[in-house]
This record gives C-alpha cells, sequence and structure tokens, in this order.
C-alpha cells in the first residue's frame, strides 16, 4: 500500500500499512488495480479513436465514474472495487473486440490484462500500484495528472446528477 491522496497522509508523505483515514491496504489496493484497468481502456479506446471507431458515451461515463470511486473517502469497499475491476474488463474486452482488426497486437498489459478471479488481484496489484513506476519524476507527474482526473470526474459526476437526473 501506498496512499498519498489526502491532506491526512502520514508524515505529509504518504500512508505505507494503514490509511490515517481508516483506509486499509487491500482497498488501496484494489484502487490502483482499478485505475490500471481504466488505463486500458483509455489505451484502447485512444487507438479506437485514431482508427475512426466511433466510441460510445458510455465508454467515457463508465472511465469518469471509475476515477470518481477510487477518490479518497468514496469507496473503502473491497467488494465494490472488485466489481468495478471485473466491469472495466468487461468494458475493455468489449472495446477490444470491437477494434482489433484495427489497432494491432502492440498493446501494454493494462490493456490486455484480465482476470475473473478476484484472488489474483491482489498479487497483480502489488505490480502496478504508484510505486511500481520507479523513476520519481515520471511517477510524480503521472500521478498529479491522475489526481486531476479524478478531481475533474468528481465534478463530472455531481454536475450530472444534478444536470441530469436519473442518468
Amino acid at each position: 500500500m501506498f496512499c498519498f491522496q489526502c491532506q491526512e497522509a502520514a508524515k505529509g508523505t504518504g500512508c505505507t500499512v494503514k490509511g490515517m483515514c481508516g483506509k486499509e491496504g487491500s482497498t488501496a489496493d484494489l484502487q490502483d488495480l482499478l485505475i490500471y484497468n481504466l488505463k486500458g481502456i483509455g489505451v484502447l479506446a485512444k487507438k479506437a479513436k485514431a482508427a475512426g471507431v466511433e466510441m460510445p458515451g458510455s465508454t467515457g461515463n463508465f472511465v469518469a465514474k471509475g476515477l470518481f470511486t477510487t477518490i479518497t473517502n468514496a469507496n473503502f469497499n473491497d467488494e465494490s472495487l472488485n466489481k468495478w475491476i471485473l466491469d472495466a474488463q468487461v468494458v475493455k474486452k468489449q472495446l477490444s473486440a470491437a477494434v482489433s482488426d484495427k489497432i494491432g497486437a502492440d498493446l501494454p498489459d493494462c490493456a490486455t490484462w484480465y482476470s475473473n478471479d478476484v484472488s489474483t488481484f491482489a498479487a497483480k496489484a502489488a505490480t502496478v500500484g504508484i510505486l511500481a513506476t520507479e523513476n520519481e519524476d515520471v511517477r510524480s507527474l503521472r500521478e498529479l495528472l491522475i489526481l486531476g482526473l479524478k478531481g475533474i470526474s468528481a465534478y463530472a459526476d455531481h454536475a450530472a446528477g444534478q444536470l441530469l437526473p436519473g442518468v
């Protein structure tokens, strides 16, 4: 576990065993794995768009809601996060099937990794979490962008709920 996304972060640097907010390490790991799968959706969607394939709005909505569910204190329920990861893999499979003949085989692991067995999630999460990126400059920039996208997703979710009830 490594989590640094809130003002409660241990010693102002990050929580490594359990979150000061109460978040368990398993939860932080599942959030990292969900983000990893959302990145895979992004990779596939970008390649699909470049190939001229129309992307349904539901794909972007799913990514926004998935990012929002990983924001601090929004979802500490491991069972819910497992479902989000499984659902993200369904979206990846749908995208992949729709564009497999147009995007080639050169895809990163985040776009091709699948497992329906939630018991494998912890092991995979350990390899894709925040600290998996060794270069701290690259890691810092990547996480800054992800935190910004999480914030935008939170605003989008709130706005959609108020402007478009029932959506």
